[in-house]
């Protein structure tokens, strides 16, 4: 791994372990104090590490070669249509009666469906 993906993955790394720690936290205390006026701006601090986790991907994005951009192009494609069409679908099928899953599950669901888009385009375009 070159200088600039291993600077990447620190900074990922460091923003989602920060995001762990303060989404723990914030849960705990919100269910502590569930009358809290404080509950909504505590819930808002995990978004903090998740806006730089995402500003580490675009500063290492735009250190990448062009074949690379290729694979990162072909995998958020994959990803956001993948997202849009699971989240489509699990809505429609809440409509019917499934029951209700939160918004935060996005996230984790554009960012695996990412994982797999890089690895089919990784071997795709190699």
């Amino acid at each position: 791994m070159n200088k600039a993906g291993k600077q990447y993955l620190t900074r990922f790394l460091s923003a989602m372990g920060a995001y762990v720690i303060l989404l723990i936290g914030a849960v705990y205390f919100v269910s502590a104090n569930r009358e809290s006026g404080l509950r909504f701006l505590v819930m808002l601090l995990p978004a903090v590490p998740i806006f730089f986790a995402v500003l580490a991907f675009v500063n290492y994005f735009q250190t990448m070669d062009e074949l690379q951009k290729r694979i990162q192009l072909y995998a958020l494609a994959l990803s956001v249509g993948g997202t849009a069409m699971i989240a489509m679908t699990y809505g429609l099928l809440e409509v019917a009666g499934a029951p209700h899953l939160s918004w935060v599950w996005i996230f984790p669901l554009i960012v695996g469906l990412w994982g797999i888009g890089v690895a089919i385009a990784a071997q795709r375009f190699s």
